[in-house]
């Protein structure tokens, strides 16, 4: 995945050892610039590129 594309994060798809299903973890770039943490937490505003990313994936693992 290249910087260019707007896209800081990492998806992995899991199956739940009990039920069977796909499930999607997001793994974030913890030196990108729509990512911080500070004693509150953490914080994620992500991209529009990384929005059309998820929902991609998330419709891959969804379908029936």
């Amino acid at each position: 995945m290249s910087k260019d594309q707007n896209i800081h994060i990492k998806l992995e798809i899991n199956k739940d050892p009990n039920t069977g299903k796909l499930a999607l973890m997001t793994k974030f770039d913890p030196s990108a610039p729509n990512f911080e943490k500070d004693d509150e937490g953490f914080s994620w505003s992500p991209t529009q590129e990384e929005r059309a990313f998820l929902n991609e994936a998330f419709d891959m693992i969804t379908q029936k």
